[in-house]
């Protein structure tokens, strides 16, 4: 599945879960959640996704809160439209979140928390660690993407292959993959990773991701592409391609998944927890499917550190603008949404993300998740997406990238020449829409 299809997947489920679960019963007030008052106070909140905070919730502990939703383009000047709207809670993704700490913009969390004894044990330690900008915390987040490393135990042991362990990076979780037999019918062989490739500029993106390599740089706007880092990079993926142990193929259904139907020994995702639902999900009705071992391992890590992982995404950073004017209920707010009584809530709804407050969220349906929570986030991401509104044309971009790897891949034409193809192909992209930006102002 790509990644448009997944983001809608995940985006129409969520949609469809909340809906439903205006009918379920709400949790009630913990220690951690501030009790029910009469506010009559309008809180204007900047969502990125309303379905998956189901309001009503929030509200049966604030009878007369009345929550304004506010929607930002994503295309004008993000600092001027917080200014202008005045939201008293944003949620921002990592980029936007770093930015906006560093310039002030962000009401501080921690006195917040020591004032009322907020719990944090049981949020995800690291990220909490991660979450803070020059040793302050500014924003929760509820929840959060990353990627672990399915396998099949029992192919890597009928095959003699040494297990995946913690802490492994792209370039051995490929190579791992190279050792199983790259030959066979395609529709029944084994594989030893499944990863989709239908457009190549997934796999380039994750490892990219992963080594911490950035297209451009956000302060020259300059692309960085055809340089060392990146060669090696794309090395690594065509190296794997070319291996043909890797099975891309993009098709819906159990019976089409190769890691779910015993053919695959390892998958790789970004959305981890969908992963394990399928895993987990009643297959009895799917012909020829047979159980298998499957257990997890932590990564792929940053290869400069084994124990951080980059690829991890949040895009529900919740904080405090300065300039709120209700404040302690933005707070409130926050305080409910990251709290235990909302993670038991959705714990039963395990659909595109996984839990920062690991209470209710350390198993799944006799799969423990562990694997998601050991690594430590390193929220530096490279800056392949302005966090205020830079239009790069990524649509573009990854018709450029998969275009010119799949020469490559075909051996029309050598990586060096690739690589300054898409250099120069990407730069003019890069150029073409910061001058359509600049010509709206």
């Amino acid at each position: 599945m790509n990644l448009l299809k997944k983001a809608l997947t995940v985006s129409l489920s969520s949609m469809l879960l909340i809906m439903s679960a205006g009918f379920s019963q709400a949790p009630k007030a913990s220690a951690n959640s501030s009790p029910q008052v009469n506010t009559n106070q309008t809180l204007k909140v900047l969502y990125n996704d309303r379905y998956y905070y189901n309001e009503n919730l929030f509200k049966e502990q604030f009878p007369g809160t009345q929550i304004q939703a506010v929607i930002w383009d994503g295309k004008s000047d993000l600092k001027t439209f917080i200014a202008k709207q005045s939201p008293d809670v944003v949620m921002l993704n990592t980029l936007q979140y770093t930015q906006l700490s560093k310039e002030n913009q962000l009401a501080e969390l921690g006195q917040l928390i020591k004032r009322d004894n907020y719990d944090t044990a049981t949020l995800y330690p690291d990220l909490l660690d991660a979450l803070k900008v020059k040793g302050k915390l500014y924003g929760l987040s509820p929840r959060f993407n990353t990627e672990a490393i399915f396998y099949n135990a029992d192919l890597f042991q009928k095959y003699k292959v040494p297990m995946p362990k913690d802490g492994m990076t792209w370039e051995e979780v490929l190579k791992l993959a190279a050792k199983f037999p790259a030959t066979g019918n395609k529709d029944t062989r084994i594989w030893g990773l499944h990863y989709p490739l239908d457009n190549y500029t997934y796999l380039i993106n994750d490892i990219a991701t992963a080594e911490g390599v950035a297209r451009y740089n956000p302060d020259t706007l300059k692309v960085t592409i055809n340089t060392a880092a990146w060669k090696k990079v794309y090395s690594m993926a065509v190296t794997a391609i070319k291996s043909n142990t890797i099975e891309g193929s993009n098709k819906s259904g159990y019976d089409a998944d190769p890691f779910l139907m015993g053919r695959a020994a390892m998958t790789v995702n970004l959305n981890s927890m969908n992963t394990l639902r399928d895993i987990a999900a009643d297959k009895s009705a799917v012909a020829k499917y047979k159980p298998f071992t499957v257990k997890m391992a932590a990564g792929p890590a940053d290869p400069k550190n084994r124990n951080m992982t980059r690829n991890i995404h949040l895009d529900s950073i919740m904080a405090i603008p300065t300039g709120s004017p209700n404040q302690d209920l933005a707070w409130d707010f926050i305080k409910y949404y990251n709290g235990v009584e909302f993670a038991k809530f959705k714990a039963g709804e395990p659909v595109g993300y996984s839990l920062s407050r690991m209470d209710y969220s350390k198993e799944y349906k006799g799969y423990s998740t562990e694997a998601f929570y050991k690594l430590k986030p390193n929220l530096e991401t490279p800056p392949n997406i302005h966090p205020m509104g830079i239009p790069f044309n990524n649509l573009q971009y990854s018709v450029i990238v998969h275009n010119e790897l799949k020469q490559v891949i075909s051996n029309k034409k050598t990586l060096d020449k690739a690589l300054a193809s898409v250099q120069t192909q990407v730069q003019k992209s890069l150029d073409d829409a910061v001058k359509k930006q600049q010509a709206k102002k």
